[in-house]
């Protein structure tokens, strides 16, 4: 399948203008269970984060990836990615990693685990139609998207604990 360099830009914008407020309401929710979730596992998790720490870790993130979607939006580059690059490693790419990750710790845990209410039914969903969009717009190849997501499994933790790192020195 041939990438195409025309589509529905109006649409595309949209994508990236929703990542923003739903990554946001997702953090809200680990943010806001995270510490006690953390203090009830001490015996499986071997280290502990403060509400404030994580808090401040995630804004970071938050920040960094919604400065991407803004030059996107207005086609530039960010970290050396075309818009479209950007938006599919960031959404089906990392997000979605994200989203199942906190899936399969519900299934680990066999309870309740900070974020997998707003995984389940935000960030999931918006991850398929986005890569739905950017494969039927034939922006991206199916084998390109599933590609991201396995770089998104592998990224997702270090930029977190990168961020978690920051934030411990700052705070």
């Amino acid at each position: 399948m041939k990438t195409n360099t025309e589509y529905n830009v109006s649409k595309f914008r949209r994508f990236l203008i929703l990542f923003p407020p739903l990554y946001l309401i997702h953090d809200i929710e680990e943010i806001l269970t995270v510490e006690k979730f953390l203090e009830e596992n001490s015996n499986i998790i071997p280290f502990s984060v403060t509400t404030l720490e994580f808090s401040f870790a995630f804004t970071l993130l938050w920040l960094f990836a919604s400065i991407g979607c803004y030059k996107a939006f207005y086609g530039n580059r960010f970290i050396g990615m075309k818009p479209t690059t950007f938006l599919a490693f960031l959404v089906p790419g990392i997000l979605l990693a994200n989203g199942i990750g906190h899936i399969l710790q519900f299934f680990f845990f066999k309870d309740y685990v900070p974020g997998i209410i707003t995984s389940s039914l935000i960030l999931i969903p918006y991850s398929f139609f986005t890569a739905k969009f950017l494969i039927s717009e034939r922006v991206m190849t199916k084998i390109r998207i599933l590609s991201y997501l396995v770089v998104g499994f592998i990224a997702q933790a270090p930029l977190a604990l990168m961020a978690l790192y920051i934030s411990t020195r700052i705070i």
